[in-house]
């Protein structure tokens, strides 16, 4: 790979952040194949490819699968007391999107065939988010924004629910759901804490 590619390669995951607030401007098909194309190019355990998406556009359907997933997460922040103003900051815009859900121009659950992974979950899990993080980053590259959430994905975050909605069947488990649309407005750079402060070298040693 040459310099100028690596630098662009670079750029795009140093800038990649969630988006929770979009446009209801639809996804054009053909972007939606390459970025799930681009999901498929990831690395699994043993080659076994589990990944299957169900990728939702149909504002009624998503309507559906927000009521069993906004009724979970309600039930889960209840009064939201003892959060710094920041947490309360974020948890209000994922409130937000949440609410919003039918708005949001994709919703896209990504799913583990458990016939094709083994029974250990670290396994199951490394063979997932490999995929999921591809899909965020070739959203990003067309110009899209995503939101990795685990509504849907859990009991107690409504995945019997959704399942039943889809019709997807037990061998698949819901990993996680990404939101993807084309953002609202402008977002900077992600925070994130000096990586120098959280890598040691040869052994556990505490960071000067």
């Amino acid at each position: 790979m040459k310099k100028e590619e690596a630098e662009v390669v670079m750029r795009s995951i140093e800038t990649l952040r969630s988006v929770r607030s979009f446009k209801p401007d639809s996804i054009p098909k053909e972007t939606l194949d390459r970025i799930l194309r681009a999901a498929s190019m990831a690395a699994s355990g043993s080659n076994t490819q589990p990944w299957e998406f169900v990728v939702v556009q149909d504002r009624d359907v998503k309507a559906r699968l927000k009521e069993p997933m906004w009724k979970k997460w309600l039930e889960r922040i209840g009064g939201g007391t003892g959060m710094s103003q920041r947490m309360k900051e974020t948890y209000d815009e994922a409130t937000e999107m949440l609410r919003n859900s039918e708005k949001v121009p994709a919703l896209v659950y990504c799913c583990l065939d458990l016939n094709r992974i083994g029974r250990g979950e670290e396994v199951r899990y490394a063979s997932i988010y490999p995929a999921v993080q591809n899909l965020m980053l070739a959203a990003h590259a067309f110009g899209l924004g995503t939101c990795l959430t685990i509504h849907g994905s859990t009991p107690t975050r409504g995945e019997p629910e959704v399942k039943k909605i889809l019709g997807i069947p037990e061998n698949i488990k819901i990993a996680c759901l990404v939101y993807m649309g084309y953002p609202s407005r402008r977002y900077g750079r992600p925070r994130r804490r000096q990586i120098e402060d959280r890598v040691r070298y040869e052994k556990w040693d505490p960071v000067a």
